[in-house]
C-alpha cells in the first residue's frame, strides 16, 4: 500500500488491524502499519494436507491480565489481544512471526529495559503489560528522565503520566503496565492492574468459549486473539492465531472456536481456506485441518530459515517519543526522550490535514544527521500547513513501505 494513498496512524492502524480478519491482523495489536503483509500469499490450491508433530506450549498464563468484557466501564466493541513469551527478534523466523514481533516492539516506550529482556508482553485492547526482571527505582529514573512525571500510587504500582500521546505507566514488581491513547482501544490502567491481583473476574473465568479457545492455544511464542470475528466459511468464531518453534520449524497455529452451533465440516474448512484471504506465513509447505466439537484448527508447518537475516523495514526501534506543541508559534518539536539509537535518514515526519486524511507525506526529520539518539530534538514548522490536526514519526527504508512510530493530535486529547 503507497504512502500515499492511506495513513497508517498509530490510533487507527492499530485498531484496524485487530478487528479485522487477516493474520496480520489477529497478530498484533501493536501493529504501526498497514498494507506491509499484503503481499503474502493466501493458500490457493498448492498447499499440502498431512499429520503434523506440533511441539507443545505452556498453558496460557497471559490470562492473568485479561479483564472480563462486563468488569470494565466500558466494554470494548471487540476484544482482542497478542501475547509474546520471552519475546524477540529471530532471523530464522518466518517474515510475519517477524513482523508480528518488531510492531510489538516499536509500539512500546522505553522503560530502561530492553525488548529482549521481557518475560512476557501481553498486548490488550486495554493496555500492554510487560512482566521482566527489573529494580523499580532504575525504571522510575528512566520515565521521569524522558518525559514523564510521576503520579502517585495505585495498588503498590508507582504511577507515572505525561499528556503528549496521552500516556500513562504503573511501575511495580517485576511488571510494568502500559496505556496509550495512540495505541489502545479503551486504555484502562486500573482494570489490568485490578485484573492482575485478581480483583476484577477474567475472562476466561466468566466465558467458556475463550477458556476453551485460549486453552487450545496455550501460550505460544507468539498469540494474537480475536473474539469477534467469522471463519473462512464465514461462521462466527473466536480466533487464536500463534506460532510455536522447534530446531528445523516454525509453527503457525490458527484456532476457530464456534460461538454457535453451526460448525463446518473439515472438508468445508479446507476447501474455503484455498480462496480465503487469510494470511498464512510465506513458505508454509504442510497444512493439517481437523475439527473438534465446536473447535477448529489449522496447522501450518513453515521451515526456519537458517541463514536468514532481518529484512531492514522490520528493524523498528523502540524509543520513548515526545511531541510538544506549541500553538503561539505554530510548531511542533519532536524529542527522541530514550530508548535505541535509530539512523537519520530512516526518520520523517508527516502532516496530517482533515481535507486529505488518507495521504502520507514523508519529510525528512533529521536531515543531514547520521544517527539520532536520546535527547536529540527536531522542529517541524506549521505554518506552511494551515490546518493541520496531526503530527506523526514515521520510520522508512524508502519506497511505499513505512510505519508511524509515533503521532499526536494537535487539538484536544483523550484522557487514559
Amino acid at each position: 500500500m503507497s504512502p500515499d494513498d492511506s495513513r497508517p496512524s498509530t490510533g487507527s492502524t492499530r485498531r484496524q488491524f485487530l478487528a479485522t480478519g487477516t493474520a496480520a491482523a489477529a497478530a498484533s495489536l501493536s501493529a504501526l502499519t498497514a498494507g506491509c503483509l499484503s503481499d503474502l500469499p493466501p493458500l490457493g490450491g498448492a498447499q499440502r494436507y498431512g499429520r503434523l508433530d506440533v511441539p507443545p506450549t505452556p498453558a496460557p498464563a497471559y490470562r492473568r491480565w485479561l479483564p472480563a468484557p462486563s468488569s470494565v466501564e466500558r466494554p470494548p466493541d471487540r476484544y482482542y489481544f497478542s501475547s509474546s513469551r520471552k519475546p524477540r527478534i529471530r532471523p530464522d523466523a518466518p517474515r510475519l512471526f517477524v513482523a508480528r514481533q518488531a510492531y510489538d516492539k516499536a509500539a512500546l516506550d522505553y522503560f530502561g529495559i530492553g525488548f529482549d529482556r521481557y518475560d512476557r508482553l501481553v498486548d490488550s485492547v486495554f493496555g500492554s503489560v510487560i512482566e521482566a526482571s527489573f529494580e523499580r527505582s532504575s525504571v522510575g529514573r528512566t520515565l521521569t528522565k524522558s518525559g514523564y512525571e510521576r503520579a502517585g500510587t495505585y495498588r503498590g504500582y508507582d504511577m507515572f503520566a505525561r499528556d503528549d500521546g496521552p500516556r500513562r505507566v504503573a511501575v511495580g514488581d517485576d511488571v510494568i503496565v502500559f496505556t496509550s491513547a495512540n495505541l489502545h482501544d479503551e486504555p484502562n490502567l486500573e482494570a489490568l492492574v485490578d485484573t492482575g491481583a485478581g480483583e476484577r473476574p477474567r475472562y476466561h473465568e466468566v466465558n467458556s468459549d475463550f477458556e476453551q479457545l485460549t486453552a487450545a492455544a496455550g501460550e505460544p511464542s507468539h498469540a494474537g486473539i480475536n473474539t469477534s470475528l467469522h471463519d473462512p466459511t464465514d461462521h462466527p468464531a473466536m480466533l487464536a492465531d500463534g506460532f510455536r518453534f522447534d530446531r528445523d520449524n516454525a509453527y503457525q497455529i490458527v484456532h476457530y472456536q464456534y460461538t454457535t452451533d453451526r460448525v463446518p465440516t473439515k472438508e468445508a474448512l479446507e476447501s474455503a481456506l484455498r480462496d480465503d484471504h487469510y494470511r498464512f506465513a510465506d513458505a508454509a509447505d504442510t497444512f493439517d485441518v481437523y475439527v473438534d466439537s465446536r473447535l477448529a484448527t489449522v496447522e501450518a508447518r513453515v521451515p526456519l530459515r537458517p541463514d536468514g537475516e532481518i529484512d531492514p523495514r522490520y528493524r523498528l526501534p523502540q524509543v520513548t517519543w515526545g511531541l510538544a506543541y506549541d500553538e503561539a508559534a505554530d510548531r511542533v518539536t519532536v524529542r527522541h526522550e530514550a530508548g535505541e539509537t535509530v539512523p537519520a535518514d530512516r526518520l520523517f515526519y508527516d502532516l496530517s490535514l482533515p481535507e486529505a486524511p488518507g495521504r502520507v507525506e514523508k519529510k525528512p526529520l533529521w536531515p543531514g544527521a547520521e544517527t539520532v539518539a536520546p535527547g536529540a530534538e527536531a522542529t517541524i514548522d506549521l505554518g506552511d500547513s494551515p490546518g493541520v490536526d496531526r503530527a506523526s514519526v514515521v520510520y522508512s527504508i524508502g519506497g511505499t513501505h513505512f510505519a508511524v512510530l509515533f503521532g499526536r493530535e494537535l487539538g484536544g486529547e483523550t484522557d487514559v
